[in-house]
């Protein structure tokens, strides 16, 4: 199922950049030329040019939409939708005081639909929030949660332990359950004004949950990141940046303290194109473990961590971004048989697309992603096969909806489908979870 999740996905990227979806991008570019022609020859006709802009926007041309909107503010300066347009357009530009400008021009229009009022009242905030030097954004959500195996624990019924398969005990078999949660995602950016970019970044990200039941499984996480963000090179190198960072998390797991981290890193942020953006980054932590004593032979163990990425976003259209992650992992725990070597790949397709409702302010975002990686252990762990290196195979494939319903309130929902190969019995599961709530944005 995890397989024929990720082939599934690879194959709609594949599509995508295939001769299929550029020969739909050959037809659509085509149509936009034949309504350029129209454009020029009909000036004056409105939904003639809001069909070119529309049709321009999808491609990412978004300076020939721009060019078509204000030819027409010419003809008429009191059109409201080509004020709104252009006030949408300069957001996604980065244009943010001339967006605040045409949004408020459009909002003073006495004529104004309540579907397009809705829209400018939603992105309005977040324009002049860009505007400001100390930026804080967030997202905040609750629900509830189902999982198939909330325990990690194999469904054989049986354990290795010193190379001999043992029946599990009632307190150690594969279980699901319920549970609330909680997610805090906030972001702070402090823009220097120096003229060439550079800001001050803090991440903060906290996650609860509460079992209805198995409640020796609550887990909370905290994590929290800062760094500046500088440019390397503004006039050799335009738009590539590097970001030094320190970063720590604690967490918990039924009440006791679980995993314990501190160390840092630096990335770099580097746009190949307008659409295709590199980000490579390597972190060091320290890792401090404590077993809370009903998790069976953990593969983590206190010590090093060092972590190498490569992240790649490219941008389709308008309404489409993949984003991918290359990841590289070694750990040198004080325990050799919990030290390893990680590798693997994660990859998301973000679908954006207009919600059922005129009356709905945002775009929806339907994500499907997969996630693969494989892990060898450095020796054997003599308390449960000390003739056999652990080697583990994680897969996960799942899909995430976003749904705003106003400009700060929605509902999200995820669906997962999480499996681990391994060469030991101990370590092989699978789970299966789906989790709904509201969520809140700032």
């Amino acid at each position: 199922m995890a397989k024929f999740g990720l082939t599934g996905f690879a194959g709609l990227v594949l599509w995508l950049g295939s001769g299929q979806g550029a020969g739909a991008a050959e037809v659509t570019r085509a149509d936009q030329e034949r309504l350029f022609a129209a454009t020029l020859r009909e000036p004056t006709n409105y939904e003639l040019t809001f069909d070119y802009v529309r049709i321009s926007s999808a491609l990412g041309d978004n300076e020939a939409a721009i060019g078509a909107l204000e030819r027409l503010l010419n003809y008429n300066p009191q059109l409201t939708r080509a004020k709104f347009e252009l006030g949408s357009l300069y957001f996604r530009l980065g244009s943010y005081e001339t967006a605040v400008r045409y949004f408020k021009d459009a909002l003073a229009a006495g004529d104004l639909d309540p579907a397009v009022r809705a829209r400018i009242e939603a992105y309005l905030p977040d324009a002049e929030k860009r505007l400001s030097p100390s930026q804080w954004t967030g997202l905040l959500q609750t629900g509830i949660r189902y999982q198939s195996n909330v325990s990690a624990l194999p469904d054989t019924g049986t354990l290795q332990v010193f190379g001999a398969n043992l029946p599990v005990g009632p307190n150690q078999q594969k279980k699901s359950d319920w549970n609330g949660f909680e997610i805090a995602q906030i972001s702070h950016d402090y823009d220097f004004q120096n003229q060439r970019g550079d800001t001050f970044e803090t991440r903060f990200t906290g996650y609860g949950t509460q079992q209805f039941q198995l409640t020796q499984f609550d887990l909370g996480i905290v994590e929290a990141s800062l760094g500046p963000r500088l440019a390397l090179a503004p006039e050799l190198l335009p738009g590539v940046t590097i970001k030094p960072y320190i970063v720590g998390n604690l967490s918990w797991i039924g009440g006791s303290q679980y995993l314990n981290s501190g160390g840092g890193g630096v990335s770099l942020r580097a746009p190949v194109t307008d659409a295709w953006t590199l980000e490579p980054g390597v972190e060091w932590r320290s890792i401090s473990v404590h077993n809370p004593g009903f998790l069976i032979g953990t593969a983590l163990g206190s010590g090093n961590l060092v972590t190498g990425t490569l992240a790649t976003s490219y941008k389709f259209n308008d309404w489409i971004t993949f984003e991918g992650r290359g990841i590289f992992q070694g750990a040198n725990a004080f325990n050799a048989w919990q030290s390893f070597f990680q590798g693997g790949f994660e990859a998301a397709l973000r679908i954006e697309f207009d919600p059922p409702s005129n009356l709905l302010p945002r775009r929806w975002t339907v994500m499907p992603y997969a996630r693969v990686l494989w892990s060898n252990f450095d020796a054997p762990d003599p308390f449960i096969n000390a003739l056999l290196k652990r080697s583990d195979t994680d897969w996960r494939t799942g899909v995430l909806l976003d749904m705003p319903i106003t400009g700060s309130f929605g509902v999200a929902a995820m669906f997962q489908y999480a499996r681990t190969d391994s060469n030991i019995i101990n370590y092989r599961t699978d789970d299966v979870s789906v989790m709904i709530g509201p969520n809140a944005r700032f």
